[in-house]
């Protein structure tokens, strides 16, 4: 007879690799009745004592299978009632959730059961919710993953741990838990449709997975082993490139960082980079064609530069600066508003205006958003607007351009100019927010003038 398994010890020293299961914890086990959760049920219960775990079970009746699914449900009950463990079952139809959300029946079925396994683990105050993946479940998602395309993430399989989710049995092999059910003389339920070869994983499973242990019959725990290293190098370029995007800026819904920052780093390190950067402004699913695309702009010779793309995602360059945020996040156009006379008025964006007559003092305001103006050279009503094609300006000191030209020449931000009013009457622009005052429109000391101040809620990014 072979030495039996401990398969608690085994997955003990799993966990403590990954820190899955500290002094104390209490470890909500999702528990279906299968080979696989029946087996990490009884592991914990033997890790329980020795760690002072607070161990709970939660059972998803998915509705999916008539009998079969209750059948499963009543045996889950039965086993918990008689080993003493507090059970909490769940419910949900998920054929009719999957056909009114458009979505397949399993994405379906595991979104609606790991909600369940959250909400349940909250109530509760569980702060370990248990899967019991093994390490032919790992196999088989890697080569599922490298059937469809994938990259390195996609290549070291299921995480051992993803925030409070955990996996004891992620090193074990599926023939391992079998020995140590029969061992241990643990009953279980099968599902029938884990034999039904229209899903992938079971054909995987059923027709590919003899052939890899034909060719190696260790060829799951070798599998194990690479994961490991693929890990680690994975690891490894995701913590170089977060140390590049420490430098990158997150605001007004926008993240930005140095496009030579970007385009220096190795490929793989960038990739990573502009995914982190994706996530600060809650972007993650971007292909790989468009990743490439961002890698272009930030290396490209255009200082404007700009990338409109999927999943309401837009992309420009801002002299040195790359800038990444949902187009919603984009600066609006300033609508128009009339000004009929002095007065305070809220604006679009935020934005307040104050205009009051004054006698102008010997040094007359011309600075970014604060004005003197000849009030001879004034006729109301004024008009706050965006700017429009053929807008000129003087400013002081200077000689008349488009504002256009001004906006280049002074490195403000494209994407910023639309929301930058312009103050106008019948005769022309009076003055530019960001810029200063029409030169042939300001005042001069001692003469009635109109003081006037424009204040935006926050002040539009700094020129580079």
């Amino acid at each position: 007879m072979k030495n039996p398994i401990d398969l608690a010890a085994q997955a003990a020293a799993f966990a403590d690799k990954y820190n899955m299961l500290p002094q104390g914890s209490t470890v909500l086990c999702a528990l279906s009745g299968g080979a696989d959760s029946m087996a990490l049920l009884s592991v914990l219960e033997a890790l329980a004592k020795p760690r002072s775990l607070t161990l709970h079970a939660a059972h998803f009746n998915h509705q999916l299978r008539g009998e079969e699914s209750q059948r499963d449900e009543d045996f889950v009950v039965q086993w918990c009632q008689k080993r003493g463990i507090p059970l909490v079952v769940g419910r949900g139809d998920v054929a009719q959730e999957a056909q009114e959300q458009g979505k397949g029946v399993e994405e379906t079925a595991r979104a609606m059961r790991y909600g369940f396994l959250t909400a349940t683990a909250q109530e509760l105050g569980a702060d370990k919710i248990a899967t019991a993946h093994n390490a032919d479940d790992n196999a088989e998602t890697l080569l599922l993953h490298l059937a469809r395309g994938t990259g390195l993430d996609g290549l070291t399989g299921i995480p051992p741990v993803r925030g409070i989710l955990i996996r004891p049995l992620l090193a074990t092999p599926r023939i391992d838990i079998a020995v140590y059910l029969a061992q241990e003389e643990i009953p279980h339920v099968e599902d029938s449709s884990n034999q039904d070869t229209v899903y992938a994983r079971n054909r995987l499973r059923q027709e590919v997975m003899p052939v890899l242990r034909d060719l190696n019959p260790a060829f799951v725990s070798t599998l194990a082993a690479n994961l490991v290293h693929l890990r680690e190098d994975r690891d490894l370029l995701h913590a170089m490139a977060e140390k590049a995007t420490k430098t990158a800026v997150v605001s007004e819904g926008r993240v930005s960082l140095s496009a030579r920052t970007l385009a220096a780093l190795p490929h793989p390190v960038a990739v990573r980079a502009v995914k982190q950067l994706l996530a600060k402004v809650d972007r993650f699913q971007i292909s790989s064609v468009h990743l490439e695309q961002i890698l272009s702009l930030a290396a490209g010779p255009s200082p404007s530069a700009t990338l409109n793309l999927p999943d309401d995602l837009f992309v420009w360059r801002e002299y040195d600066q790359l800038v990444l945020c949902p187009s919603s996040a984009m600066p609006l156009a300033f609508s128009l508003r009339l000004l009929t006379g002095p007065g305070t008025f809220a604006l679009d964006n935020g934005w307040k205006i104050e205009i009051t007559e004054t006698i102008c003092p010997d040094l007359p305001a011309q600075e970014e958003y604060e004005w003197d103006i000849a009030q001879n050279t004034v006729t109301f009503p004024l008009v706050l607007r965006s700017r429009q094609a053929g807008d000129q300006l003087r400013l002081p000191g200077r000689r008349t351009k488009t504002l256009k030209k001004w906006y280049i020449d002074e490195k403000i931000p494209r994407q910023n100019r639309q929301s930058l009013p312009v103050l106008a009457d019948e005769s022309g622009l009076l003055a530019a927010a960001g810029l200063g005052p029409n030169y042939p429109r300001l005042a001069q000391p001692g003469q009635p003038a109109l003081h006037i101040r424009l204040t935006p809620k926050t002040k539009p990014e700094e020129r580079t």
